[in-house]
């Protein structure tokens, strides 16, 4: 299974039914309740997947820069697969360094349908802090390269790409005398201009690269993979590995009677098994319980997925 990490909370947008959950579990719940959930929402552990694609991260990060030939790859898979959680992991997890300003050798920005050249640009201004991030038509090859400019002097060496199948639907404009561009064009001038190396992360429906933009996909060479668990011996060793690593209350029952229900119930969604194991720890030491039982893992089920959700509890008795 390799190394288990802890993983810390992220800079960044907080998703809608996240901020929503946070604030119905600071009403129902107690702080001492909240203090644990906490630590179990922030546990991690590697598993295969995770590891090869932190191997490919690290290589990016160290040629990116030395060499003229770019540097970038492309991470594909399916809604709560970790591709968010590992990119901003390894963001965070970079040792200080003379090389780059503290927090800026590794930045993150997110696309949404039908991108613009703007909103690129507009995000790594974001993302550099910039003061000024609004991006007008009539400047924006301006605001462009002031954007270039400011990853050379952060030291920038790796920006990651979230929702990147939205390549699919990027618009193209014209600035009157201008050619046609696009966010995959300012992507491939980023590469080019500031070596930076570059990592997208697209849902698994993505229909490929090559059919966005030939010229950014030859440019990204490295094509990786992440999937759910599938139920079996890397599916268990993820339970045991979790369950040992949080100490909060004991959750060997993950690991043992409540394995083929845990898979049942979170269809090896690594971002739904977070939240149920969140919610079970919840309603675990509110009824004064050092131990995650079924009967918890039953009511966090419940409260989770709500009434109108059609599938079957599988912790019912």
């Amino acid at each position: 299974m390799g190394s288990i990490y802890d993983f810390t909370e992220f800079d960044g947008p907080v998703e809608e039914d996240e901020r929503k959950t946070r604030a119905r579990r600071q009403f129902m719940y107690s702080a001492a309740a909240l203090a644990a959930a906490e630590v179990v929402d922030r546990t991690y552990v590697m598993f295969p997947e995770f590891e090869r694609a932190l191997q490919a991260f690290d290589r990016i990060y160290q040629l990116s820069g030395q060499l003229d030939s770019p540097q970038g790859a492309l991470v594909q898979g399916p809604p709560g697969s970790s591709k968010t959680t590992l990119a901003r992991y390894f963001a965070k997890s970079l040792p200080q360094s003379s090389l780059f300003d503290i927090g800026y050798g590794a930045i993150f920005i997110r696309l949404r349908a039908n991108p613009t050249q703007g909103l690129v640009v507009s995000q790594l201004l974001r993302a550099v802090r910039y003061p000024f991030t609004e991006v007008r038509k009539s400047r924006i090859y301006t605001m462009r390269d002031i954007a270039f400019e400011a990853l050379m002097q952060k030291g920038t060496k790796v920006v990651f790409v979230d929702q990147a199948h939205c390549l699919s639907t990027q618009a193209r404009v014209r600035h009157s005398d201008v050619p046609e561009s696009a966010v995959s064009d300012t992507l491939r001038e980023m590469m080019d201009e500031t070596r930076v190396g570059l990592v997208l992360l697209a849902d698994a429906t993505f229909k490929g690269l090559e059919q966005a933009d030939a010229a950014l996909a030859d440019r990204i060479s490295v094509r990786l993979n992440m999937t759910h668990f599938v139920e079996g011996e890397v599916w268990q060793a993820f339970l045991q590995a979790f369950s040992r690593k949080i100490q909060v209350t004991d959750m060997g029952v993950i690991a043992a009677a409540g394995s083929a229900a845990t898979f049942k119930a979170t269809e090896g969604n690594r971002r739904t098994f977070r939240r149920l194991m969140t919610e079970g720890v919840l309603i675990a030491i509110d009824a004064g319980s050092k131990l995650l039982t079924i009967e918890h893992l039953h009511l966090a089920f419940e409260r989770t997925r709500g009434d109108g959700s059609t599938k079957a509890n599988p912790y019912a008795a």
